[in-house]
């Protein structure tokens, strides 16, 4: 599959971490603050996303760039009417996905944690992981008993600078939803701001928080534009990597561990590689078979998303005709010399959490308001030439469920991926009824300036059945993959990991990333997988 190793090029680490994203980024920082481990951390990518990962309206620039960006496609579904399978785009520079999403600060509900703990992953629930939280967080409100104000990671209160975000969350009022001050404080029902990982109009990606502030040490070695091939094994016990750069191949030893933060779908992809995973799409592949684990690139979900396109007659959004690309001029100049303006806000201002129906006992609907309109979610720009505004509704707690597999053909290419949108009849129900909701808000007399319209879904579909169906033909995703090296104990015949993170059944190996969520949180996913990383930190710490 991979042309040799080259011998003498082999050094080796104390820890070995692949992938330098949300997770990765938070581990380099963690192992190597005392000085007594050596680190080595690899990433893909060439380098860290630059000025337009930095402003934080900027993250469009990567939505088609083959640099930065894994530009990840899932399969065509059967039971879906789309014309292609989703499309999914995934951070490839130092920070990951942290370098390109929308910013927002948001952990879920205590329940989703506590249900973690219920399936057998003692340590997991909500109360173990809030400390971690208060850690990695330097929050502008300040500190209190559920934020931090000491921890790298800065959250900002962020002013919505786009009237129509304004006036959805006074149209979320006259609805009767309640105000919510703080999404990540006692409850998530109601609407309100996001917080975001900002300070001072900036992004702060977790190569900003973490590892920036860590490349000075010498215990520390980063190397971009190094693609993992997969983990070396003696036996059933990890001893280090092969990897690819510049066209050539090489390894490293890790004298404790190898720590697979690569990702929901990159992670379970080199596992798979390594021949750890399920033994037919191992052999299939040509692979030598080192450990069976069937979980390997199951479990995979993600909040399905719907975005509901209005007419914006007020015409105070964003467009990206050639004129207003033009007249963005202003803004762009304003932010380079005192980073503020329009580029200094996320597009993805303001939401709102609510129950689909009386029969839910918490939110299960989360819901973005955006000043523009775009399809495929985020690949196709051509809506963004019309004056619009788009309400994404997304369902927080799926029950289908997808996988990732490897291309048999191309196991260094693109994973196979398979997302199960839709399948079970109890998601097509909580969504419908989230997006009936959905639009009784945008009905309400705050938005009577701005609603010029609804253009998707059609006002022909009238009933569940036609709006299931256009719902059907344009199905989205919301950027929160996780599941796919599901954490569970032994008895999990899906489970990868244990609950301190190490694979089942191989020694020095542990995964950390979002892969690990055995069901996705009620949320936006970066907070929990940095907090997942800075507890994982210490369970390796207190093992060395």
């Amino acid at each position: 599959m991979t042309t040799s190793p080259h011998s003498n090029t082999q050094k080796s680490y104390d820890y070995i971490i692949v992938g330098a994203g949300s997770a990765g980024c938070t581990l380099a920082n963690r192992l190597t603050e005392s000085g007594k481990y050596s680190v080595l951390l690899l990433e893909a990518g060439a380098s860290h996303g630059g000025l337009f990962s930095d402003m934080p309206s900027g993250f469009a620039r990567f939505m088609h760039s083959r640099k930065f960006n894994w530009l990840y496609r899932a399969e065509k579904e059967p039971h879906l009417t789309s014309a292609k399978g989703s499309y999914t785009p995934r951070g490839k520079m130092l920070g990951g996905s942290s370098g390109i999403n929308a910013m927002i600060y948001t952990r879920g509900l205590a329940s989703d944690y506590d249900h973690w703990v219920a399936l057998g992953n003692r340590g997991w629930g909500y109360n173990d992981l809030l400390p971690y939280f208060i850690k990695s967080e330097n929050n502008s409100r300040g500190a209190n008993a559920y934020h931090g104000a000491e921890g790298p990671l800065h959250v900002s209160d962020v002013t919505p600078y786009y009237c129509v975000s304004r006036q959805f969350l006074s149209a979320c009022q006259e609805y009767g939803l309640p105000r919510n001050t703080d999404f990540n404080g006692a409850q998530l029902e109601g609407h309100g701001p996001y917080q975001f990982t900002m300070k001072d109009g900036k992004r702060c990606s977790t190569y900003h928080a973490y590892l920036k502030p860590a490349l000075h040490r010498t215990n520390l070695t980063v190397l971009t534009d190094s693609l993992t091939e997969r983990v070396l094994f003696c036996g059933k016990t990890a001893t280090g990597i092969a990897y690819q750069r510049s066209g050539e191949s090489y390894i490293a030893m890790a004298n404790k561990e190898v720590i697979l933060s690569a990702g929901t779908f990159n992670s379970p992809q080199i596992l798979m590689r390594s021949g750890v995973g399920p033994a037919n799409e191992i052999e299939n592949a040509g692979i030598n078979l080192v450990h069976e684990l069937p979980g390997v690139g199951k479990n995979l979900q993600e909040h399905v998303d719907i975005s509901l396109h209005y007419k914006n007659k007020a015409k105070d959004g964003l467009t990206l005709t050639p004129w207003n690309l033009l007249k963005l001029s202003v803004p762009f100049l304003k932010y380079l010399f005192t980073g503020k303006g329009q580029l200094a806000h996320s597009i993805a201002e303001v939401g709102a959490f609510y129950r689909s129906s009386e029969a839910v006992n918490e939110p299960d609907i989360q819901v973005h308001l955006l000043p523009v309109m775009f399809n495929d979610s985020g690949y196709d720009w051509l809506p963004t030439l019309v004056n619009g505004f788009t309400c994404h509704v997304c369902l927080l707690r799926p029950k289908s469920r997808g996988q990732v597999q490897l291309n048999p053909d191309s196991p260094m290419g693109k994973p196979t991926i398979t997302y199960g949108f839709l399948k079970e009849k109890d998601d097509q129900q909580a969504l419908l009824h989230g997006i009936k909701k959905a639009f009784e808000i945008m009905k309400q007399p705050a938005l009577a300036k701005h609603n010029g319209g609804r253009l998707f879904p059609t006002e022909g579909a009238t009933n569940d059945s036609l709006l299931l169906e256009e719902i059907k033909s344009r199905t989205g995703l919301i950027y929160h993959p996780v599941g796919t090296c599901k954490m569970g104990p032994d008895n999990d015949s899906e489970a990868v990991v244990d609950a301190s993170l190490k694979a089942h059944g191989i020694k020095r190996l542990r995964v950390v990333d979002a892969s690990i969520m055995p069901t996705v949180i009620s949320g936006n996913t970066n907070a929990p997988t940095i907090a997942i990383a800075e507890k994982s930190a210490d369970l390796i710490k207190a093992d060395a």
